[in-house]
């Protein structure tokens, strides 16, 4: 099979610059063009302001500051993902691969899946943490999600399981 579109999809997990390189090789062997997806999530951005809609002590004029944190917040969050993709698009520069990024808000694997369809990707890249059980069934799993509902291949790139770091720390 030929690739001729792909979307790699990064997180900030330790696992994605494997994940990058498996997109990379994959690309530049098969000629592919690669979009740099990132997503960020609303539990990224409410770890800068924890109160927020607890309604802990909060009246119109903390709100209102609760409301400036956020958005300064969401603004370094942009601007360090930026950052982030424009590395990883050099890398892919360097080797010769035409390589655009994109980057969205909101739940990430609703949009990995509209963004490779609209992008019309016949390849998903991305990693997986390997929660299982409960930590699964609570955090979510992305690559799950995509699994299912992607109108295109995915390749799946297991990252270190939680269960295995554990057992290197003792």
């Amino acid at each position: 099979m030929s690739f001729k579109k792909i979307l790699v999809a990064l997180d900030d997990s330790p696992s994605a610059p494997k994940v990058f390189r498996h997109a990379l090789d994959t690309a530049e062997h098969e000629r592919a063009d690669l979009l740099i997806f990132h997503c960020t999530t609303m539990q990224r951005v409410s770890e800068a302001v924890p109160l927020m809609g607890t309604g802990i002590g909060i009246d119109m004029s903390s709100s209102k500051m609760m409301f400036e944190l956020q958005q300064q917040h969401l603004r370094k969050e942009t601007e360090r993902v930026e950052e982030m993709m424009k590395g990883y698009r050099q890398q892919a520069e360097k080797r010769g691969v035409k390589v655009k990024t994109e980057s969205k808000f909101g739940d990430p694997g609703s949009w990995i899946c509209d963004v490779a369809r609209s992008w019309d990707a016949d390849l998903i890249v991305l990693g997986r943490r390997g929660h299982r059980g409960f930590k699964e069934v609570f955090l979510g799993s992305v690559s799950n999600y995509v699994l299912h509902q992607a109108s295109c291949s995915v390749m799946v790139i297991q990252g270190h399981l939680p269960e295995e770091a554990e057992e290197k720390e003792n």
